[in-house]
């Protein structure tokens, strides 16, 4: 009879975190804005614009919630020292 009492327990949370957890992923998440130093200018497509491509796709998975700015070389930090500049906070993430 335990069993029973446990399995139907079991059952009716189970329900209910189905039924809560939509609600649960809509609350209020706070906005995330970070910035990226690239060690690419923004002539170099290629490169410079996978960063770029990145951030548009991270911003329309989360429904703008998490969005990334993309900085070429030079205009926060030199190319050579994007790293530097995530290890001093600076900016939050680096592409080289």
């Amino acid at each position: 009879m335990q069993r029973r009492s446990f399995l139907k327990k079991a059952g009716v949370g189970l329900a209910a975190s189905a039924v809560a957890a939509p609600a649960i992923g809509q609350g209020t998440q706070p906005e995330v804005k970070w910035r990226l130093a690239a060690s690419w200018p923004k002539s170099l497509d290629t490169l410079y614009g996978a960063a770029e491509h990145v951030s548009k796709r991270c911003a329309s998975a989360t429904n703008g919630k998490f969005q990334i700015q993309v900085f070429a070389a030079g205009e926060i930090v030199p190319a050579l020292q994007v790293l530097d500049a995530v290890q001093n906070a600076t900016v939050q993430c680096a592409h080289t």
